[in-house]
């Protein structure tokens, strides 16, 4: 029993973090009505500027140099000191760095994304996540810090009499988060400020009337919560080990979970919320070491726990969570019906064809023959977000989690328990021929992916976009990341044996030991000419306009007679089925399957580029494979460029893109160029193949 109470005090450390970020979504949603998933990010490039100034005496800004000049460049770091400053000065550098943060999320990002559509508002927020990332990764470098504590690192011997030491860094650490949690409570509870704020929460115009600025209030607000995430990622950071951009910027999945518990409203509720969420999680930790602890959930539970918390909270009070009084909302961008179809297939395929045969084994241009595989997978999976966002309204970041899913299924059950070089660990399995492994991985994508369509019944917008972030999480540490599950050690990858199609080959490595098989690009051809068919068969067809009448408006939609439940579940159906195929075409183009190639943020970038590409739209998803990481835009940059490794700013490409699409330009670029192409393609058939009313009857009669 002291061990139990012990470890719920140990996860006191964590369940600050949580707390004071999910106080700072508080803030944010109060100030601004957006749910913020980059304050994690927030708290992450603070904590490594603080980092970074007192050890080295930089302070690295928050931008890329755009200029393509050798000569003038932007300005990107500046040394304030040889040998490092003291703890308060970059302390001080640190939060001067969050003001700049928290004034820029607001001026550049959502001031003008202020009456979007809930969508917007949620892409810019991923955004804003994905661009401190590449940024933070181009700035401090991918691996993790081991930062200095801040407060004091000793321990207690027999705590509170329970016979075991504790940390005191854990004591001070929810001592100080208590402190400030405290003090913004009263904040916003007795001055002006505060209940200006919750009153513009309640009634912007209202607010307005009394002679308050709903913007100065939001800009106010951004700021605070900035500041709040970088002194708690500097304050209880240390405690987790460790900083890298990716892992703090994931910490955003328990803060949501603290702040829903709190109804986006209360912050003493989300400071509760929060340290109890790190005391279960601690706890989990404990439990799951002992021999009764279920062997399948041993890997990790403890990551499960803010999925579990928020999906329960939104499937529950879901229906009651508070919504802004703002103006008006923009509607999301039209969904076009694909129109020739057929003609498109055949076309593209002759060119996907030709490509492939030139570009075998040609020298340095082999490189275009992977990117062009690498595109049409991504386009393929791109085709599962557009059914269930751009065709019906719900936002899922899961999409490459359900890839990964029908991935690890067809590796595990084509396995025969062989060697081979790139997988030296064995990897048991039936040895089931490839197409039914991988009729099951899709088949098991659908089941995923229709469980984590569930809460989408009583929920959807921002909210939705929260549980699918915590489901990505969960399925990393719980299923790719569980040996016992998938049969792959951890960190080790699963063979995939080529598949076959009566006798021809259809690998992707050819002779030369290059992904540059002609075979293997018509492989992919065909799957993703599959999926877009079937999605364009879908916008036409009666469910594709009850998908759309759905996004429109479900009240309406259920008032004509639409079962909106069943509708939802059947689009996450779908768009999981789909996702499984393009995570099937990956496992066969890769030649293996492991963890590392279906982390969350790769989700992220797919739905950045689908997002840039046109999220409403087949062709949109097209242009979004063209534009995916190690993608014929990528190849084509590093070609071109050569020497700039392009991929390194693809995050920061990505981020900027989603920003800019939400706020210029939220059709995409397919719905801006479609006007241009379809009077190109207008013009091309009139010169190639006159219309019969030019020609004269001599030409006619011959």
């Amino acid at each position: 029993m002291n061990d139990a109470i012990v470890f719920c005090l140990m996860g006191l450390g964590i369940g600050a973090l949580y707390s004071m970020l999910g106080t700072g979504l508080v803030i944010i949603y109060r100030g601004s009505g957006v749910i913020n998933f980059a304050q994690g990010a927030f708290a992450m490039y603070g904590a490594l500027t603080f980092d970074e100034a007192r050890r080295n005496g930089y302070v690295r800004l928050p931008f890329v140099d755009f200029l393509p000049t050798r000569t003038l460049n932007v300005p990107l770091a500046f040394r304030l000191a040889d040998d490092g400053l003291s703890t308060a000065a970059a302390f001080v550098v640190a939060v001067a760095m969050a003001v700049l943060l928290g004034l820029l999320a607001h001026f550049l990002v959502f001031r003008p994304l202020r009456d979007a559509a809930p969508l917007g508002k949620v892409i810019g927020s991923l955004g804003v996540m994905l661009y401190l990332q590449g940024v933070a990764h181009l700035n401090f470098g991918g691996r993790g810090r081991l930062p200095l504590s801040v407060v004091p690192n000793g321990s207690f011997e027999n705590f509170l009499g329970l016979g075991r030491t504790f940390s005191e860094a854990t004591v001070w650490v929810a001592g100080i988060a208590l402190l400030l949690g405290s003090a913004l409570w009263l904040v916003y509870r007795y001055t002006r400020f505060g209940l200006a704020t919750r009153a513009s929460a309640a009634n912007e115009k209202g607010v307005v009337l009394l002679g308050y600025s709903p913007q100065f209030l939001a800009v106010c607000n951004w700021v605070i919560a900035s500041v709040l995430a970088t002194v708690t990622a500097i304050v209880v950071g240390p405690i987790g080990g460790s900083l890298t951009p990716l892992g703090l910027s994931a910490l955003v999945v328990g803060a949501l979970a603290a702040a829903l518990l709190g109804r986006l409203q209360s912050i003493g509720v989300a400071m509760a919320g929060g340290f109890a969420l790190g005391a279960v999680q601690t706890l989990l930790g404990l439990w799951s070491g002992k021999d009764w602890f279920p062997v399948v959930l041993k890997s990790g539970v403890r990551d499960v726990v803010p999925f579990v918390a928020i999906c329960v909270v939104l499937f529950v009070r879901g229906r009651s969570l508070p919504v802004r009084g703002s103006v008006e909302e923009r509607r999301l961008p039209i969904s076009p019906v694909p129109v020739r179809v057929g003609a498109h297939v055949a076309v593209w395929g002759v060119v996907v064809l030709v490509l492939s045969l030139l570009l075998e084994d040609s020298g340095r241009t082999t490189v275009f023959a992977l990117a062009l595989t690498t595109s049409m997978v991504a386009a393929t999976i791109m085709l599962s977000m557009v059914v269930i966002t751009g065709y019906i309204g719900q936002i899922s970041l899961a999409q490459m989690s359900l890839a990964g899913i029908a991935a690890f299924l067809l590796a595990r059950l084509t396995s025969d328990g062989s060697v081979t070089i790139g997988s030296p660990f064995p990897v048991e399995g039936p040895d089931l021929p490839w197409p039914i492994a991988a009729a099951l991985g899709v088949a098991g994508a659908v089941v995923v992916g229709v469980v984590i369509g569930l809460p989408a019944v009583r929920i959807r917008g921002a909210q939705l976009a929260i549980v699918t972030v915590a489901a990505a999480i969960s399925l990393q540490s719980l299923f790719f990341e569980n040996s016992s599950l998938t049969g792959v050690s951890y960190g080790s990858p699963a063979h995939v044996r080529p598949a076959t199609f009566f006798g021809i080959d259809l690998a992707s490595t050819g002779d030369s030991g290059l992904l540059d098989r002609p075979a293997f690009a018509v492989f992919c051809f065909v799957a993703l000419a599959s999926c877009a068919v079937m999605v364009a068969n879908l916008r036409r067809s009666p469910t594709g306009r009850r998908f759309l009448a759905v996004r429109a408006n479900e009240r309406a939609a259920a008032a004509t007679g639409i079962h909106v439940p069943r509708t939802k579940l059947l689009a996450f159906a779908i768009a999981s089925g789909i996702a499984g195929i393009g995570g099937v075409m990956l496992g066969f183009k890769q030649n293996d399957v492991s963890s590392a190639g279906f982390v969350y943020q790769a989700s992220l970038a797919y739905l950045a580029f689908a997002y840039l590409g046109g999220i409403t739209s087949i062709n949109g998803a097209i242009i979004g494979g063209l534009l995916a990481p190690a993608g014929l835009v990528a190849a084509s940059s590093n070609y071109l460029l050569a020497g700039t490794d392009f991929n390194q700013y693809l995050a920061v490409i990505g981020g900027a893109g989603m920003i800019i699409t939400a706020i210029v330009n939220p059709s995409g670029i397919a719905l801006t160029l479609q006007p241009h192409l379809q009077r190109a393609g207008r013009w091309l058939r009139s010169r190639v193949v006159p219309a019969a009313s030019d020609r004269s009857p001599v030409d006619t009669a011959a």
